[in-house]
């Protein structure tokens, strides 16, 4: 499976990433860069590593008295990534971490922010929106899954036979779905939190998924909290094809 969180840099980087490392045990692998001259894009995978905080808890013992502490260490973690920094500027990161819980990922981003330039953030995806394209694209499409939020306390998951197509052009939590993408099956979930997985095909060369993420992810990207969606002409047609009635 490939999984990872987008972000979105706030404006292209000048040159593609390059390799590098320091005596902090930062360090940025750039395995593979990709160039379409005819479409002036570049697609750069590799690995990247650093430092981030954990919280650490120490049990005390002190005769029958239970104490505990805790107190911030540092870990290292690595992740994998794909990314076009200098085009569309956005980052695929396989492995993500949240310094304080209360806010988005900040790691690998901030990593990347210091070597790229600008500043780089996780964004939220619209998947309604993704759905719509497949389906004015006149593409084969089937619905695993929708995810509807009705108020900020109620989520309704509808998988198999109740995840309808009527229902996926409006899902705004996430959606699964199987589609082909230039002759290639694809299965994957997309979240509106910004976080994607594809199942099928299990793998993908790091060219072909950035395509895929500049061509169907990136265009439905924003960095807007609240995104409402809009109103689909085309959902009365759809629930008439779902429901098997003629229009």
């Amino acid at each position: 499976m490939i999984a990872g969180q987008l972000g979105l840099l706030a404006e292209a980087a000048a040159e593609p990433l390059e390799s590098t490392h320091d005596q902090t045990g930062r360090a940025l692998q750039v395995e593979e860069t990709q160039t379409y001259l005819d479409d002036d894009l570049t697609i750069q995978s590799g690995m990247v590593a650093g430092e981030v905080p954990k919280e650490d808890e120490r049990v005390l013992l002190d005769g029958h008295e239970i104490e505990t502490e805790t107190r911030t260490v540092t870990r290292r973690v690595a992740s994998e990534w794909v990314a076009d920094i200098d085009g569309e500027g956005w980052i695929l990161a396989e492995r993500t971490h949240t310094s304080d819980l209360e806010h988005e990922p900040d790691w690998p981003f901030n990593e990347f922010s210091k070597l790229a330039g600008p500043e780089i953030a996780p964004v939220r995806l619209k998947p309604w929106e993704f759905v719509r394209r497949q389906r004015d694209e006149g593409r084969t499409w089937t619905v695993e899954m929708t995810t509807h939020e009705s108020n900020l306390d109620d989520t309704t998951i509808e998988w198999g036979n109740g995840a309808l197509k009527s229902k996926a052009v409006n899902s705004d939590v996430g959606v699964a779905l199987t589609t082909f993408w230039n002759d290639v099956h694809v299965r994957l979930v997309i979240y509106s939190s910004g976080y994607i997985a594809i199942w099928e095909p299990a793998e993908m060369k790091p060219e072909l998924l950035g395509r895929f993420i500049h061509e169907e992810i990136v265009p439905i990207a924003t960095f807007a909290d609240d995104v409402e969606v809009e109103e689909d002409e085309e959902a009365e047609q759809q629930t008439l094809d779902d429901s098997g009635a003629e229009a």
